[in-house]
């Protein structure tokens, strides 16, 4: 077929969204980032000495400090019978400087992967209109099983297809789907609907499997937590972000939380007025996005610390950087300097998470074209070849020491929640996930009962022990009591997200939560009257409304407006 690429009626090179398709070497493009003071981006690989890295799509590490990445060279798979060539590969650096020295292929022929996340001793991977179980049995590196965990995905819009994998902190896994979507997925709880967008959630423990966050989204690409487990949500098209505990409490299909990006093209359909949009936790200023992530690292400086990152991969090819503040019961955020910018149009940031070292890894798609409708699916000029994973450090300051998490005992293990990175703690969480319970929680316990109160990180390595025991499917009164009465708000606001997952497991769970509801703190507040979206009766709408007697925020009247 002819192309249009670069030539008068392409209305894309007319609006800065085509790269160019002289592709530049790797070293010629790294001349071309601009970063702020005192950081550096350095080459991870390349196709130029990996072949199999062509079009890499998103990336995790796994508990030995591994690189694994997700590759999507067969799309746009429009040709029937062509052969499958999406992989998922893991690249290793055996002398720790920071370069790929091997790269493994784990498994080959799959179908626009565009999400995964390692776990419970293999790897959750997206191919609609499955998840699959992939799992290594013989220590060869390669995938021996392979099992449909997951069927009923909708698979007509690959574009909007599951992305983001991300563990909470409660260890659910979620995953994320965008607009023109209608998936019907069974567990053994029944059948779970899901229209027009939203985030999924999976507890592989018990094979529960619910909606996260049910809002008219245009195509969530981006999922992250935050120390105290609050949750970001970046919706790509639109360039949007969210807090979304005001988000997430429960509805009943097919009605959906106001405000999304497709809100107005759905409201008749799931309620609301349409032009409501939900608030974005900071003013947006270009799209689209993709994967975000929270800087919690060592080796990063203190002022950037805390930071929502943010991919762009057409606007403006950066990685977007904002500061954030709490504000009332939720979040603020102000654009500052980027931390990466690209003047090479074919640098497409799609995914980024900080390594076990504390440097920040990042997904170069590398295309000069973008986007789906823009060019034909047959453009010859669509590139299959290409891709990039670079890495951002900051010399002055030390990497950090990586930590030791698969193969540790379960008393050590415990003891690294104590690191401050946010990403060691979430590994630490995932191993001990895999463990058996009958290893993990009495060391737990012993652990807990060792704890100091005089410990400033007290509050906080309490709530790790609380997340465990969510993560185990035990429910543990007493400490969720303590944790929902402690001094700190972000523990008791926490505390009472875990308390929204116990509800019919807690016959005073009311009770606990009427507490809740006129805490000092209107985020505590707000998370209060969220879990009493999931319980039914009078009384706890009639609790839910005592909120009314603090004073609200914006955040805390569509809460209760949704619960209500």
């Amino acid at each position: 077929p002819k192309t249009n690429v670069g030539g008068p009626d392409d209305k894309n090179q007319k609006a800065g969204k085509l790269g160019s398709l002289d592709y530049l070497p790797a070293i010629e493009q790294q001349k071309l980032f601009k970063l702020p003071k005192g950081y550096q981006i350095e080459l991870v690989a390349s196709e130029e000495q990996f072949p199999e890295l062509a079009n890499p799509v998103a990336l995790n590490f796994d508990n030995k400090g591994r690189l694994w990445v997700s590759t999507m060279p067969s799309y746009p798979h429009w040709k029937p019978k062509t052969k499958l060539a999406d992989k998922l590969l893991i690249l290793e650096d055996h002398d720790g400087d920071g370069k790929t020295d091997e790269c493994k292929v784990f498994a080959d022929g799959l179908h626009q992967p565009t999400g995964f996340e390692l776990g419970h001793g293999g790897v959750y991977v997206a191919m609609q209109p499955d998840i699959l179980f992939m799992k290594d049995t013989n220590g060869d590196d390669k995938a021996d099983t392979s099992v449909r965990q997951l069927i009923g995905f909708d698979s007509a819009d690959t574009h909007h297809g599951l992305a983001a994998f991300e563990w909470g902190p409660g260890g659910n896994l979620y995953f994320q789907e965008g607009t023109f979507k209608f998936s019907q997925v069974e567990s053994p709880y029944g059948l779970t609907r899901l229209h027009e967008a939203g985030i999924w959630r999976y507890n592989p423990r018990s094979e529960k499997f619910g909606v996260h966050v049910n809002l008219a989204f245009s195509n969530p690409w981006g999922h992250v937590f935050d120390r105290w487990g609050q949750d970001f949500i970046a919706d790509a098209s639109p360039g949007y972000s969210f807090w979304a505990a005001p988000i997430s409490g429960k509805l009943n299909y097919p009605l959906k939380h106001p405000g999304g990006s497709q809100h107005r093209r759905l409201a008749k359909e799931t309620g609301g007025e349409p032009d409501y949009l939900f608030p974005t936790f900071y003013k947006k200023r270009t799209r689209p996005s993709a994967g975000c992530e929270l800087v919690s690292s060592r080796h990063f400086p203190d002022d950037i610390q805390g930071n929502f990152l943010l991919c762009n991969c057409i606007g403006d090819r950066a990685i977007l950087n904002h500061s954030m503040r709490e504000e009332n019961s939720g979040f603020v955020g102000t654009e500052v300097e980027p931390l990466v910018f690209c003047d090479d149009g074919n640098f497409r940031p799609i995914d980024l998470q900080f390594a076990p070292d504390g440097s920040l890894y990042i997904v170069d798609w590398h295309n000069a074209l973008i986007g789906h409708l823009q060019h034909n699916l047959r453009e010859p000029n669509r590139d299959h070849s290409h891709g990039r994973i670079w890495r951002v450090t900051y010399p002055e300051r030390p990497l950090v020491k990586v930590p030791v998490i698969e193969g540790a005992k379960v008393d050590q293990l415990l003891k690294l929640l104590r690191e401050p990175e946010d990403r060691t703690c979430y590994r630490v969480r995932r191993e001990l996930a895999a463990r058996p319970s009958q290893e993990v929680l009495p060391q737990l316990k012993k652990w807990v009962a060792n704890l100091n109160p005089s410990d400033p990180q007290y509050e906080h390595l309490l709530l790790e022990a609380l997340w465990m025991y969510q993560t185990h499917n035990t429910v543990q009164k007493e400490l969720l009591v303590q944790l929902l009465r402690t001094k700190d708000y972000h523990a008791r606001a926490a505390a009472t997200r875990v308390l929204s997952f116990w509800v019919d497991q807690l016959p005073d769970a009311l009770d606990l939560l009427t507490v809740q509801v006129a805490d000092e703190h209107p985020r505590v507040r707000l998370e209060a009257v969220r879990a009493l979206s999931f319980m039914k009766g009078e009384k706890a709408m009639e609790v839910a409304l005592e909120v009314l007697a603090n004073d609200m925020d914006d955040y805390l009247q569509y809460t209760l407006d949704e619960t209500m």
